[in-house]
């Protein structure tokens, strides 16, 4: 008996220590909650995080072009016996000689300036680069969020599916037992039902292997158990939009000036390297002295400044001429491009806005089909009972019905993708144009 009881308890605590540990690997999550883990945990924001930081790094010390090198050395050498014919022992010096000594060397060129104003616009380009990649990390989340609800909710009306193909097939079975169906109806609602379970398991598992990608981008271990705080109903809520008022901030439009201004100053370095005298200066100090009894230290210095001046400018087929050459048609190529990139942005959010006038009209349309697929499927149910329509009918009301609902969530899951890729296009913060979404 004591026995019985200790292996009780020693059951009881594994069952708890277990739920304890399923609570702490088990999250709820908003979609807020959702972004804040991706931010903190996503890989490729953490790459881009990296590669901000060297770039921030090659800003901060621009100017060591500028800096001079400074080298010392330090020596101790001895003369060797001379050995053959040519031997001299009069040549020959047993005592050792050390020498210390230590340069600097320093160079100006007027392009410095570029090399310090260039690695302010890289890094200037970088942040925008570090920006636009935490940007469609955020927006890939928030659309997965959202396909997961539209999952989710899928499910939900899959199983009022199933249960609804399942009480028919039971009802079919009842009137066949009593002799008031034919066989034929019970066969085709036993097949309903044996599809609308196929279905479900299908949806489930897909489910589950988009859960894991979700993981994957929060940056959360596998084994996490995530439930999502949420409703695609938030969604059809949604007022009627516009973005006449808002202020653009296109990401791409941005980099796209930025590169220009990166181009101008490359081609202004390329202008500095073909016609810009360069400045030079070294200044050396030698200590010697050899270790004999009595010698004195002896010591001297040198010290050079020069100047040299480039010809490549003057000479048509130089590579450095060539070079400002490419910069001119690079920064003319730039600019199309920022024409094109503005052209399509004004078209791109236009197309955006047709299709959430059309998805929130759609919507409407939407709402009143469940409402007509309702009263059908109530009418039919009432005459499939009175003996009036037959199975086939019952089933189709039904199909209808739970067509009409999914019909419905997908236009909700349609349009709140549509509204994150018209934010992210324009550059707002997401929740700008859904303002009674729950972010």
């Amino acid at each position: 008996m004591i026995l019985r009881k200790q292996a009780c308890s020693l059951i009881f605590l594994m069952v708890m220590l277990s739920l304890q540990a399923w609570r702490a690997n088990a999250v709820t999550l908003t979609v807020d909650d959702a972004v804040d883990h991706a931010l903190e945990g996503n890989l490729s924001i953490k790459q881009s995080d990296i590669a901000l930081r060297t770039s921030q790094r090659a800003k901060t010390f621009s100017w060591n072009s500028v800096a001079p090198s400074v080298s010392v050395n330090a020596q101790i050498s001895k003369s060797l016996p001379a050995t053959g014919l040519l031997k001299n022992d009069a040549d020959y010096s047993k005592d050792p000689t050390i020498s210390i000594g230590g340069s600097v060397n320093m160079k100006l060129h007027p392009s410095v300036g570029t090399t310090v104003k260039g690695a302010s616009l890289n890094y200037e380009k970088q942040q925008l680069d570090y920006n636009t990649a935490v940007r469609t990390v955020e927006l890939n989340v928030r659309e997965t969020f959202y396909g997961i609800l539209f999952e989710q909710e899928n499910i939900s009306l899959l199983e009022k599916n199933l249960e609804t193909a399942k009480e028919i097939y039971g009802s079919n079975v009842t009137k066949y037992n009593k002799g008031l169906l034919p066989r034929l109806d019970v066969l085709n609602s036993q097949l309903s039902y044996q599809n609308a379970k196929t279905s479900l398991e299908s949806a489930k598992v897909t489910l589950e292997n988009d859960k894991s990608v979700f993981k994957q981008l929060l940056g959360l271990d596998l084994d996490t158990d995530i439930t999502l705080d949420g409703s695609l109903d938030d969604i059809l809520s949604i007022d009627d939009i516009s973005i006449d008022e808002l202020s653009n901030h296109s990401s791409e439009v941005a980099s796209i000036e930025k590169e220009i201004q990166i181009a101008n100053n490359n081609l202004l370095a390329a202008r500095l390297s073909a016609y810009g005298p360069t400045l030079s200066g070294s200044y050396s100090y030698n200590l010697n002295k050899s270790l004999s009894d009595g010698a004195d230290w002896m010591h001297g210095g040198t010290l050079s400044v020069g100047v040299s001046i480039p010809l490549d400018g003057f000479m048509p087929w130089s590579s450095g001429v060539q070079s400002i050459a490419n910069q001119k048609d690079n920064i003319e190529s730039l600019k199309l491009k920022l024409e094109n990139a503005k052209l399509s942005l004004k078209i791109n959010c236009q197309s955006y806005m047709n299709k959430i006038n059309q998805l929130q009209s759609t919507i409407s349309l939407r709402r009143q089909s469940i409402d007509y697929a309702k009263q059908s499927y109530d009418l039919t149910l009432d005459a499939y009972n009175n003996g009036k329509k037959d199975i086939l009918t019952l089933q189709n009301a039904s199909d209808s019905l739970f067509q009409a609902r999914v019909n419905l969530k997908s236009e909700a899951y349609s349009l709140i993708k549509v509204i994150l890729e018209l934010e992210n296009t324009i550059g707002v913060p997401f929740g700008t144009l859904s303002k009674k979404e729950q972010l």
